[in-house]
């Protein structure tokens, strides 16, 4: 599961609520902004690599409790993480192998 910390932001069309005129103004109709990961989220990253997932965790601005490879695909056993990002270049039979050693390290709850 790829992700990007980019959002966009849609200005409703419209009569806009008092003090969104300067926003609106700012943004035009659409944009994309960056907006930066939360500090306090797990990040697991499913990568062709080390290297690459090191590389694709700096370029998204996060740092991962775990990058998990097809040479390393139980590196994040007996992990707890909020999210899954994907590296580009893995094989579609590499991605859903790496998910299901994965996927149960995804945490329920985000109460501590």
């Amino acid at each position: 599961m790829a992700t990007s910390n980019r959002v966009d932001v849609v200005i409703a069309e419209g009569e806009p609520m008092h003090g969104w005129e300067d926003l609106a103004d700012v943004l035009g109709d659409a944009e994309t902004v960056d907006v930066a990961p939360d500090p306090g989220r797990r990040f697991i990253v499913l990568a062709p690599t080390k290297a690459a997932g090191t590389e694709h965790a700096e370029s998204v601005g996060v740092e991962p409790v775990a990058i998990v490879t097809p040479r390393s695909p139980y590196g994040a056993r007996g992990l707890i993480a909020d999210e899954i990002i994907e590296a580009p270049g893995l094989s579609t039979e590499e991605r859903a192998e790496l998910m299901a050693e994965t996927f149960p390290a995804l945490a329920t709850s985000s109460a501590d």
